[in-house]
């Protein structure tokens, strides 16, 4: 299941993993992740521009 907010993204899915817990980014993307009870939701979220000096 997706659910849009702005411009972050939930999703939520069957994990395989009772518990887990991820977060990681590159320049254009942030993701958090978290397993509970074989639930995994995950946030897709853009990371603000760089600034160029």
């Amino acid at each position: 299941m997706k659910l849009q907010f702005g411009q972050n993204q939930l999703v939520l899915e069957i994990s395989k993993t009772p518990f887990a817990w991820f977060h990681g980014h590159t320049e254009r993307m942030s993701l958090t992740s978290l397993s509970l009870m074989f639930v995994q939701f995950s946030l897709f979220a853009p990371q603000p521009a760089a600034r160029c000096n």
